[in-house]
């Protein structure tokens, strides 16, 4: 589907979370510690390449989640809102349930490293096989507000 210049309603970038950055400093500390048997300085140039590389990757490969009047999109993945037939928010206690056991194989999924909130988008379009959207959001109950005011 192709997006377009209608003017967004809700718009929120869902950046990863702190853990996603901690555990990002085991890479370049391995690095470092390989490197530093041969050359002090370049342990510490591979160190603060590799981490700024993490933190640059993680930021640019953050979603942006979107909604219109005419569509919702999270990074690349557009649908119109006229295929949208239901927004929850999925508690905490579910959460595990619903990645795991409970996750259909033709589900769309984007989940963000570090972000709580889980939001499932109910989809009703006949010729498009996958059911609903399980994303990440860091304002699930406001992104559902959001999404109820521009559909009513």
């Amino acid at each position: 589907m192709t997006k377009t210049s209608e003017p967004s309603l809700y718009r929120e970038r869902v950046s990863p979370g702190l853990s996603f950055f901690l555990a990002g400093l085991f890479v370049p500390t391995a690095l470092f510690l390989i490197v530093l048997a041969f050359d002090d300085l370049w342990a510490l140039v591979t160190f603060v390449v590799s981490e700024a590389a993490i933190i640059v990757i993680g930021l640019l490969s953050a979603p942006t989640l979107v909604v219109s009047r005419e569509s919702m999109s999270i990074g690349k993945v557009n649908i119109p809102t006229k295929y949208i037939s239901g927004v929850t928010v999925i508690p905490q206690s579910d959460q595990q349930a619903e990645k795991g056991p409970r996750l259909q194989p033709a589900a769309y999924v984007r989940f963000q490293v570090g972000v709580k909130g889980l939001v499932k988008i109910e989809l009703n379009d006949p010729a498009d096989p996958t059911p609903y959207w399980l994303i990440s959001s860091r304002n699930p109950e406001l992104f559902t507000k959001k999404f109820i005011e521009v559909t009513s």
